[in-house]
């Protein structure tokens, strides 16, 4: 039963072994070389194309953290703006303009920030997307600043705040609302953004994972394969040069030469088949010899 198990199972290789034994003999090796070879590079190739790409996705994952932060920032300054200014309306103290003084220096370079991040992004659309609503927030965020300082000036000259502010306010808080607005939904946005990316990144090790597995089980797939192939091959012509070799010796009848083949294994062999006749002329000449 086993033996018509490894019939069955050997008939399909059987179209291979036979171009496998017609290839050369370096082509062989070649080959029985290269296969281990190639799992090799197969798994390397993967493992710098997943390295890769985690470098691409985790430069884009910090982006949009740096993102999310920064805007945070942006809020943070426009709100110690605006309560700065709501302090000074009420107490004309001038320490409480601390915050707006250092919102209208810090607020610059914190918009540059953001329009950097963003033109960094990777893709068309998603880039040119941040860059209109960075825009909108530098639009808002300055005018919300000039206000501002407009209601200062009406404080500081002494003017009728209750009546020159009042409606300041209500713009001021229009102003405002777009502005967290705007800035909620970019940092929903990034959020989205940044869950894809982890998922993304996730994937790939995944990925990986699997590279991995499946190079280690090609490596010792090709490793038995070169095996079985040069058993089947090499082993078998020297096996069959050895045994045509003792039958010429012992001067038995001689099987046929195999197929010519242009390497040097298939010179041995045609060279110890043209010993053929030899055998039995030495053998008359011993006969001769005893007599």
């Amino acid at each position: 039963m086993a033996r018509s198990l490894r019939d069955t199972l050997s008939a399909p290789a059987r179209p291979v072994l036979r171009y496998w034994n017609e290839l050369p003999l370096r082509v062989q090796g070649r080959i029985t070389v290269g296969l281990p070879l190639l799992a090799v590079l197969l798994s390397a190739g993967l493992a710098l194309s997943g390295n890769l790409a985690r470098v691409d996705i985790e430069t884009d994952i910090q982006r949009k953290f740096e993102m999310t932060g920064t805007l945070g920032d942006l809020t943070t300054l426009m709100v110690d703006a605006e309560t700065g200014v709501r302090g000074y309306q009420l107490t004309g103290q001038g320490q409480f303009l601390d915050p707006f003084t250092e919102a209208s220096a810090e607020l610059p370079s914190v918009l540059a920030r953001l329009r950097g991040l963003a033109e960094a992004e990777p893709g068309e659309k998603p880039r040119r997307d941040k860059l209109a609503r960075i825009s909108e927030l530098e639009d808002l965020t300055g005018r919300q600043l000039a206000d501002l300082a407009r209601q200062r000036d009406v404080v500081a000259a002494g003017g009728d705040t209750g009546g020159e502010i009042r409606g300041d306010l209500a713009y001021g808080k229009n102003l405002m609302d777009g502005i967290r607005s705007r800035v909620e939904q970019m940092r929903t946005g990034e959020r989205e953004l940044l869950d894809d990316r982890i998922s993304e990144i996730n994937r790939i090790r995944i990925r990986d994972y699997l590279s991995v597995g499946i190079a280690l089980a090609v490596a010792v797939a090709t490793r038995f394969l070169a095996w079985y192939l040069h058993r089947n091959g090499i082993l078998r012509r020297v096996d069959r040069l050895a045994d045509t070799a003792r039958v010429i010796r012992e001067g038995g009848p001689v099987p046929e030469p195999p197929p010519a083949k242009r390497d040097r294994m298939g010179d041995l062999e045609r060279e110890v088949h043209l010993l053929e006749p030899a055998a039995p002329a030495r053998r008359d000449d011993a006969v001769d010899g005893r007599v």
